[in-house]
């Protein structure tokens, strides 16, 4: 039967964290104890030669061979008939010779040029001699005496009843039991605090792999399990916040605070599913007349009857893994959510209170965020960004903050080989690390947009190129929206102007929905055009391009030129319906002419859409 894929990434897991390490353990212990049995041989040569008279005595027992070939030496001129007769004698008594009681068991005889002529062994007393008395863990040792003459070398194993070797053998043995029992302490602390850790990040990336996917880890016991932890808690509130904002753009148009909420309570179970490990999710709305819940949508299977919301709004919660949360709006309870998981996850009760946590106050900004753009647009943005600055700036701050530190960790411990992982494992862990680092980004950027109201009342005029600010902010909405159309920039290299870019950056931010928001009324294929123009008066044009229906009354049908300009003022729709005060093109030319000293100009185009351009002085003399 062919292995699931995702049993064999954990296979492959469980084989590099835990076989691999025992074997790299094995063959340290192995080369140990090689290099401790060469430094005992070592030691025994050296302790034998300089035992003296012990030596001397083994040198005597083989005295009668030395001075027979000393003998043929200085008898014989000639080297080749010096070795003939050596080779004759050995013949005869080699064999009687390495018999004796000693441990000399080997005589090689070799001419000038170190050739073997001949060579007589006795490889039982060999092996006889090294025993387990005087022998670390081989019992090969051997050792050539000094030639006994210029033409003969004679070799010898371990003596017996050496006490002094004997008592080297026992030391050596507790080096090397020392030595195995310290390496099998290490690897059992560094299972129990690195590898087994990493063992269960490993498994918790990897469940991360499918977009929008957030796993935590169990019962977390080590730093490096919490500072996952940490980071996927970032990340899930991060991808949660980015699906409460789909929501929300999704109810854009309806000009209806009670359908806004519902079709916002129709949609969020799912939501709150793909994101949060509940496999259960009711949404219920409360209706004022019968002062009860009702129930608007379920993701799984319905529970029981609708729960009595709190009336301070506070969560209620009946075990773990199962939640009750009040959502309110404006003060007053507009609903609630019931979670439930049926998995068997062994979080503590106050990781499911953060998550609850979590999703109420998403999805209350969602439905703040849903309500305010049923208004018109210089209320909404206006009352958004200032609901982001004052409600979540602090909170989102404090949360950038934390995944910054907790970046830094696991960097730091990438640097000092703490994490090591390889291959598709690596990938995985670079992949997750590398979109949490970008959702910091794009989080910070939009904490600083919204926060640009604070600065209509402190303007701090910068010199700034508009040509990068226009591909910043570019990058920054196609990040912020989840509707399907084509952004394109077409800016110079560089257009240099004394502006206050963080009010710019909002008025353009502004522009950029609005089209965004006809390109979707509009249907069909989407595209939005940035254009930056820097001309010779020192003016900077900044023109936003769409191929939406354009710019129509409240009846649908095109506004001639001459009435297009009343799109500016305010208490100004074009939304059939809307209860909106039309506040969102007054604040965007208010930042252009009173902020900047500049015109914004607007116009159907001929090929079909709209544009809305932006003319501003490069300099602050001309802006005064």
């Amino acid at each position: 039967m062919q292995q699931p894929h995702g049993e064999g990434r954990k296979s492959s897991r469980v084989f590099y964290l835990r076989v691999v390490p025992l074997i790299a353990l094995a063959l340290i212990n192995l080369l140990f104890l090689a290099m401790l049995d060469t430094l005992f041989a070592n030691k025994k040569r050296a302790l034998i030669i300089d035992s003296k008279a012990p030596f001397l005595e083994l040198v005597d027992k083989i005295a009668p061979l030395q001075n027979q070939l000393d003998k043929l030496l200085n008898s014989t001129p000639n080297e080749t008939e010096y070795l003939q007769k050596a080779k004759e004698y050995l013949d005869k008594h080699a064999e009687e010779i390495l018999a004796g009681d000693h441990p000399w068991f080997r005589i090689v005889l070799e001419d000038s040029n170190q050739h073997v002529v001949a060579e007589y062994n006795n490889p039982g007393k060999k092996r006889e001699y090294n025993d387990a008395s005087n022998c670390l863990f081989s019992r090969s040792f051997e050792a050539p005496m000094s030639s006994i003459n210029r033409k003969a070398t004679l070799y010898y194993a371990t003596p017996k009843g050496w006490p002094s070797i004997e008592s080297m053998v026992f030391r050596y043995w507790v080096y090397a039991a020392l030595f195995m029992i310290s390496t099998a302490l290490v690897y059992l602390w560094l299972y129990r605090n690195v590898m087994f850790p990493l063992q269960r990040v490993g498994g918790a990336i990897e469940r991360m792999v499918e977009p929008g996917a957030v796993s935590l880890i169990d019962a977390p016991q080590h730093d490096i399990e919490q500072a996952f932890n940490r980071l996927a808690r970032i990340q899930r509130e991060v991808y949660f916040g980015l699906e409460v904002e789909r929501l929300a753009g999704q109810l854009h148009d309806l000009p209806d605070d009670m359908v806004v909420l519902e079709r916002f309570l129709r949609m969020a179970p799912a939501s709150v599913a793909s994101i949060y490990p509940f496999d259960r999710v009711e949404a219920f709305e409360w209706t004022s007349s019968s002062s009860a819940l009702q129930r608007i949508a379920q993701h799984g299977d319905a529970l029981d009857a609708p729960p009595a919301p709190a009336a301070d709004g506070s969560i209620e919660w009946v075990d773990r893994g199962h939640a009750v949360i009040s959502l309110r709006a404006g003060g007053k309870i507009a609903g609630c959510l019931r979670c439930r998981s049926s998995q068997p996850l062994a979080f503590p009760e106050t990781e499911w209170r953060q998550m609850a946590d979590e999703i109420q106050k998403q999805c209350e900004t969602g439905l703040s965020r849903a309500f305010t753009r049923s208004q018109a647009l210089t209320e909404e943005r206006n009352r958004f960004g200032i609901n982001l600055a004052t409600n979540m700036g602090h909170d989102l701050t404090n949360i950038i903050a934390t995944g910054k530190w907790d970046l830094d960790t696991i960097q730091r411990a990438q640097a000092l080989n703490i994490i090591q992982l390889d291959g598709e494992r690596g990938r995985f862990f670079e992949e997750a690390v590398e979109g949490l680092r970008n959702n910091l980004y794009f989080l910070q950027e939009m904490v600083n947009i919204y926060r640009s109201f604070g600065y209509a009342r402190r303007p701090r005029y910068e010199e700034t190129d508009l040509a990068a600010l226009t591909n910043d902010l570019a990058h920054l909405f196609r990040l912020s929206t989840s509707r399907e159309f084509e952004l394109n920039v077409n800016a110079p290299q560089a257009a240099p102007a004394e502006v206050e870019p963080r009010l710019l950056r909002m008025a353009l931010f502004n522009l950029l929905a609005n089209s965004s928001q006809a390109i979707q009324r509009g249907g069909g294929a989407g595209a939005i055009e940035m254009r930056v123009d820097a001309g010779s008066d020192g003016m900077v044009s900044l023109s936003v391009l769409d191929n939406g229906p354009g710019i129509r009354d409240a009846g649908g049908e095109l506004l001639p030129q001459e009435a297009i300009n009343r799109i500016f003022q305010s208490g100004y729709t074009t939304k059939e319906g809307s209860s909106g005060g039309g506040l969102g093109l007054a604040w965007v030319r208010s930042i252009v002419e009173e902020f900047h000293g500049g015109r914004i100009e607007a116009a159907n185009r001929p090929e079909g859409g709209a544009r809305i351009t932006l003319v501003i002085p490069c300099d602050r003399e001309k802006r005064e």
